[in-house]
């Protein structure tokens, strides 16, 4: 029972502001769903993404409606996600609120400090993320990532 309740208030103070949350939520905002459906991806990069499957385990992704970032490359990444097929990727979406007076963090474990982060884990181990905006584009950023 104490492991229990340790484990709990573990999981309080790491997850602080943010709040699991499933894809559909993004699409209940119409600007999100109309930016998931224009958005114009490379079908050669997607190709290669198709074969790099198996390079990933999984996938966490922090984000908030409030952020007009998130606004910008969620339902891009989503699109792309489905463009790939998410087969054997198990993708966990998290929301979060603004951050508290002190608060640094929206995950302390991972270090998450701004939104969107998409954390990209391969055998319980990350391998790479995209913090806001992509370096180059989402699908670049994300093969780079993979390979």
């Amino acid at each position: 029972m104490k492991k229990f309740i340790l484990l709990i208030l573990l999981l309080s103070v790491v997850l602080i502001s943010a709040e699991k949350s499933g894809r559909d939520a993004v699409f209940e905002k119409p600007l999100w769903k109309q930016m998931y459906e224009e958005y114009l991806f490379d079908p050669g990069i997607i190709d290669v993404l198709k074969l790099k499957n198996d390079k990933l385990d999984s996938i966490d992704v922090y984000f908030a409606f409030w952020c007009g970032d998130s606004e910008h490359n969620v339902p891009p990444f989503l699109r792309i996600l489905d463009e790939i097929g998410e087969s054997g990727i198990v993708v966990n979406y998290f929301t979060v609120g603004r951050k508290k007076p002190g608060e640094k963090y929206y995950h302390e474990q991972l270090k998450v400090e701004r939104v969107p982060t998409f954390i990209f884990f391969k055998d319980g181990e990350e391998i790479g993320r995209i913090i806001e905006n992509p370096k180059k584009t989402l699908e670049e950023d994300f093969l780079e990532i993979v390979f």
